[in-house]
């Protein structure tokens, strides 16, 4: 069963975006939405609330997300939201909410991003961190409906690939599975090849899932990455799992750790970004039918989706 929803508020025009997005995934999955605020600075809730206002962080990070909370009931009456204002950082105030979420959305950039890190540092760290799936957003909602899963057909048992079918048939615009082969040694890769794998890797989704449009694409060049950044200026959402596969080396004088894909996509894609983390314990089900990734007990891919089912179920309340 989906526990609830949590989103992240920081009072910036993408964690509004983030919340907005969540509501929808909770009223679609029947479950409850949490709003997760960390205290800020006076200065930061000043250019939010009036100053007689901000100058009380208590009660400015209490009417911010009580805010935000009226906003989401105005939009979908009868959905069960509630507001936690936290005394810590945003990202632990987040990843600590995440342990008893089925799915966490937060904000690309929040307020002051100049002065805190680099854009998207905190949805980052949250992103390839958190005990649930992750999705990041940017602040203007997405035009297209497309699920775009990045895909491995060596790892065909990774929760991201169920997690993108049921996002796909809830959003109802097909589903652009890519396979990402680099040009390496001067030889370009087996794209014929490279597809029949991965038709062969997903035929037991297709097959449980018909209703949702399905289309395997080969991506080959120098830098994956880059035809991945490609692909999402086309989405509506990305799937993609925590491997740390396909970034380019940085030289040893370079600012900052080597990026790990997930982290590349949260900052840069052009679409919101569901990381679905692997590290668990996946379990195959015996047949020719799909896998089913274990979360645990209360997890799930997005809205209505459990991965603990039957051979016999479906998500259906997407």
């Amino acid at each position: 069963m989906l526990s609830r929803i949590i989103a992240g508020v920081d009072g910036s025009d993408a964690a509004l975006a983030a919340a907005r997005l969540a509501a929808a995934e909770a009223v679609a999955a029947h479950r409850s939405l949490r709003l997760v605020h960390a205290r800020l600075p006076a200065a930061a809730y000043a250019l939010l609330l009036p100053p007689n206002i901000a100058a009380d962080t208590a009660v400015a990070g209490r009417m911010l997300t009580e805010a935000v909370r009226d906003d989401l009931r105005r939009r979908h009456p009868g959905l069960d939201v509630r507001a936690v204002v936290s005394e810590t950082t945003p990202a632990a105030a987040l990843l600590r909410a995440s342990r008893s979420a089925g799915l966490l959305v937060v904000g690309r950039s929040g307020l002051h991003t100049a002065r805190r890190g680099p854009a998207g540092s905190t949805a980052a760290r949250v992103a390839i961190s958190a005990a649930c799936p992750v999705m990041v957003v940017g602040p203007t909602p997405p035009a297209r409906s497309e699920v775009v899963l990045e895909f491995d057909p060596v790892e065909p048992d990774s929760p991201a690939v169920p997690f993108a079918f049921a996002a796909a048939q809830w959003r109802g615009g097909g589903l652009r599975v890519c396979c990402v082969r680099p040009f390496e040694s001067g030889r370009w890769p087996d794209d014929a090849a490279a597809r029949q794998a991965v038709n062969e890797a997903i035929a037991g989704w297709r097959g449980e899932l018909a209703d949702v449009p399905v289309a395997v694409d080969v991506l080959t060049g120098i830098d994956p990455v880059a035809r991945l950044l490609d692909a999402s200026a086309e989405a509506g959402l990305m799937v993609v799992g925590d491997r740390d596969r396909g970034a380019q080396p940085r030289p040893a004088t370079a600012p900052g750790p080597v990026g790990q894909l997930a982290e590349v996509l949260v900052r840069n894609a052009a679409c919101p970004v569901a990381v679905v983390r692997s590290a668990r314990r996946h379990v195959r089900r015996p047949g020719p039918g799909p896998t089913s990734p274990d979360f645990g007990p209360e997890s799930s891919g997005p809205a209505g989706w459990s991965s603990r089912r039957s051979d016999s179920q479906i998500p259906t309340s997407m």
